[in-house]
């Protein structure tokens, strides 16, 4: 565990906005790990195991948070707004912080598995075939979800006003 959960912390911050939640993931990802290792095959790396459970364990939590969104009221007007939770620092720089919060913003109004796809794909830097591999999709299906996300992350960043 100490050797892995940066790697892991790493992964699963892309997909919290605060660091209670990102603590909980990063729990819940090892005490999945814990029962799946009689599953485990050595012939796989032990760390590409383990970040796919960190990945379905983040794309867990992007469905429990849409469900929920679902099914909350909204505040009736701007002063019944609870406050957003702060979001996890990304560094000390105080425009790489607004920039992550905006992005996490953007993001959190896509569904489960569009989020999960940009994430890894974009801002973790996996390749669309690993992404497949991981979710059991073949490489066409994910490169078609690719491209619809892109396409409903632009129409929202329109319509928000930016270019």
């Amino acid at each position: 565990m100490l050797r892995h959960q940066a790697a892991v912390s790493r992964l699963l911050w892309r997909f919290v906005r605060s660091q209670a939640d990102l603590d909980d993931l990063v729990q819940e990802t090892f005490l999945r790990m814990v029962r799946g290792l009689p599953g485990w095959s050595a012939r796989q790396p032990f760390i590409h195991w383990l970040l796919r459970i960190a990945t379905n364990t983040g794309r867990d939590y992007f469905r429990r948070q849409s469900v929920r969104r679902r099914w909350t009221v909204e505040p009736a007007g701007p002063d019944d707004r609870r406050p957003e939770p702060e979001a996890v620092d990304p560094g000390a720089d105080p425009a790489a912080r607004a920039a992550a919060n905006e992005i996490k913003s953007l993001l959190a109004e896509l569904s489960p598995d569009e989020r999960t796809l940009l994430t890894l794909h974009h801002l973790e830097g996996w390749g669309l075939a690993q992404i497949a591999s991981q979710f059991g999709w073949t490489l066409t299906a994910t490169k078609l979800r690719a491209w619809r996300a892109r396409g409903h992350l632009r129409s929202l960043l329109q319509a928000k006003g930016y270019q």
